[in-house]
């Protein structure tokens, strides 16, 4: 058995029969089709994976491809990523090379192949506002395909992928970006941030700097507490559940979208009293309520024991019911 705990940033024990390490589309080709009947499991940067079997009895695929392509048509830039690629880095190397539109997903933890996977998004941004194609490996159908943006059925984290989650292998990613800045600044957040730094809010770069800034001072460093981002995903209710829970709670922060609305889960759970709030090594964060950590000594009982916590006081007392927003290896209720 393979010792793998390192490889996700929760930092839970995690043993693996096999791994196997992915460089190349060549590589993939080869390496696949003997372990289409054999139970595996994709692990890239390990940030959104909770590990709640410390013994999984399979294969490990490790997708470190870094491929690298750019294709200009006029102002559009098509740049293709191996999903080995981290998030963040890809970020920054872009708004270097004078490319826009991915600014406000700076410091996003992971690598370029589970971006598709979750639709990672922040401060009015989601992978699928520049998602041009993904290449895959189907294990169903045993060969390399390519989907474009409109057959991955993208929505609030999620995918097709989410609906297949053992069909996939992502391998890489076409994005589309622009040599002309398009700023998003509508979260108040950003604006205040941008201020109060002295930043220009029409400089995509200055953008990434103070999204870096606010995630920051917000969120927990995963190399130094681990811990999966945020735990749950802001429910998203029709426009007459939050009206309603808006007369009783008239503080709650909300984002309207149409006929529906999308409500802070941090708040919901911050307002429960839940931060700081300890089970064994676990605990909900001191600065955001969305984000659980482990002091190195957590068990996933600890882990299951605190979430049940969370979701059981926030269906009470909103009569909402919260979804845990990382890839999980076992049952975590």
């Amino acid at each position: 058995m393979f010792d793998l705990t390192d490889l996700t940033t929760l930092k839970l024990p995690f043993m693996a029969k096999s791994v196997i390490k992915l460089s190349s589309v060549e590589n993939v080709c080869v390496s696949m089709q003997e372990l289409c009947s054999i139970p595996r499991l994709v692990v890239g940067g390990g940030s959104n994976l909770v590990v709640l079997e410390p013994k999984f009895d399979g294969i490990v695929l490790r997708p470190e491809i870094q491929y690298y392509e750019v294709t200009e048509i006029g102002n559009d830039v098509y740049l293709e990523v191996g999903a080995g690629h981290p998030w963040h880095k890809l970020v920054m190397r872009t708004l270097d090379a004078g490319w826009f539109g991915l600014e406000n997903l700076a410091l996003i933890p992971g690598w370029m192949g589970a971006a598709p996977i979750q639709n990672i998004g922040a401060y009015g941004v989601e992978l699928k506002d520049h998602c041009h194609r993904v290449k895959l490996y189907d294990f169903e159908e045993q060969a390399i395909i390519e989907l474009s943006a409109c057959e991955l059925n993208f929505g609030y984290r999620h995918s097709v992928f989410k609906e297949n989650p053992d069909r996939f292998l992502v391998l890489t990613v076409t994005l589309r970006l622009s040599k002309h800045a398009a700023p998003r600044v509508s979260y108040g957040v950003i604006s205040e941030e941008l201020e109060r730094r002295g930043l220009d809010a029409e400089k995509p770069l200055d953008i990434a700097r103070a999204v870096i800034s606010i995630r920051q001072s917000k969120l927990p460093d995963p190399d130094i507490t681990p811990n999966v981002g945020s735990f749950f995903k802001n429910p998203v209710v029709r426009s007459e559940v939050a009206d309603r829970l808006l007369d009783e709670f008239p503080e709650m922060p909300v984002y309207f979208d149409g006929e529906y609305t999308k409500i802070a889960a941090g708040w919901l759970i911050d307002r429960l009293g839940f931060r700081g709030r300890q089970v064994g090594g676990f605990a909900v964060n001191d600065r955001q309520a969305l984000v659980i950590t482990n002091d190195g000594t957590g068990t996933a009982d600890d882990l299951r024991e605190l979430v049940a916590l969370i979701l059981s006081s926030v269906k009470a007392t909103y009569g909402l019911s919260l979804a845990v927003e990382p890839t999980q290896l076992g049952q975590l209720n």
